[in-house]
């Protein structure tokens, strides 16, 4: 897989939204960051503008994010927000320039869309990350996460183990996402490799039976069968039913893979909340688990 380098001082750094309109002051608080970090940030030509949920229609974002692809001298593009549309996208996409000059895509949610394109249509690495939407309310740590990534394209996580962790270390490049957008990928052209890979998954605001849905959904897929390992970031804000489901998230989980041997990890800080760590999408890791701690490092 490509991997595209690390940033310098002075590089340029796209700003697209690729899905919902933008947040004018958020916007501004980015591009505020990314001078900070030394970087020059960069407004797509139509980022402003609006079409009910959306920044802009089809069209409109559509020449924006191509025109990011397309970009001679960015390193990186870092999509405003998620919600919604990304996946409109797509299929009009043309590769052939980025593949000239690769770039990180950056961003979570329903970005995860696009995360999928880059690496199975570009074959090219990209990274889950907060988005200027989010940068007010995250922590210190994760937009250090972030920057330190760009930079120096290091990972060294080790956060406390849950209980109901598997055990094990294993190494292989991350896939995933949000749960939601990637189960829509399965059987299409952008459904992610997950041969040898560590599962990366997240989801905000759905049901308990949705997700355990979504799970089977995995499992009948075949995608338990071919994975190293799994993370389980952030769900944020569950719902249950007035007649309650019956289990947990964590119960649902383990329920679809308690014939596998892979490590598992339970609580990881990524996702929905102000906590939520960069995790590099396509590049070799290695991930460690055990009772005490779970380490998640670049080999």
């Amino acid at each position: 897989m490509n991997l595209p380098p690390k940033l310098t001082p002075n590089d340029e750094v796209i700003l697209i939204a690729p899905a919902r309109k933008v947040d004018l002051e958020s916007l501004s608080l980015a591009e505020d960051l990314l001078t900070k970090w030394g970087l020059r940030p960069v407004r797509s030509k139509n980022i402003l503008v609006e079409s009910g949920i959306f920044a802009g229609d089809k069209e409109t974002r559509l020449l924006d994010l191509q025109w990011a692809l397309n970009h001679p001298r960015a390193k990186a593009i870092w999509c405003f927000r998620g919600g919604y549309g990304s996946i409109q996208l797509l299929e009009g996409l043309n590769p052939a320039l980025f593949l000239q000059n690769p770039k990180w895509i950056m961003g979570f949610s329903d970005i995860t869309n696009i995360h999928c394109f880059s690496n199975i249509i570009l074959d090219t690495a990209s990274i889950h990350s907060t988005m200027p939407i989010n940068i007010n309310s995250n922590t210190l740590n994760s937009l250090e996460s972030l920057k330190d990534f760009l930079f120096q394209q290091k990972i060294n996580y080790k956060i406390n183990s849950s209980n109901n962790n598997r055990y094990g270390e294993v190494k292989g490049a991350i896939v995933g996402g949000n749960l939601s957008v990637l189960c829509a990928s399965l059987g299409t052209n952008y459904q992610p490799d997950f041969e040898n890979k560590i599962l990366f998954i997240e989801d905000i605001d759905e049901y308990f039976y949705k997700i355990d849905r979504m799970l089977w959904q995995l499992k009948f897929a075949g995608v338990f069968n071919q994975i190293k390992g799994l993370i389980i970031g952030h769900f944020t804000n569950t719902k249950d039913n007035s007649t309650p489901f019956g289990m947990g998230l964590e119960e649902i989980v383990l329920q679809k893979i308690n014939e596998f041997n892979f490590p598992v990890v339970f609580n990881f800080p990524s996702g929905h909340e102000s906590e939520n760590l960069t995790l590099p999408l396509g590049l070799e890791m290695n991930l460690k688990v055990n009772a005490s701690s779970c380490e998640l490092t670049v080999n």
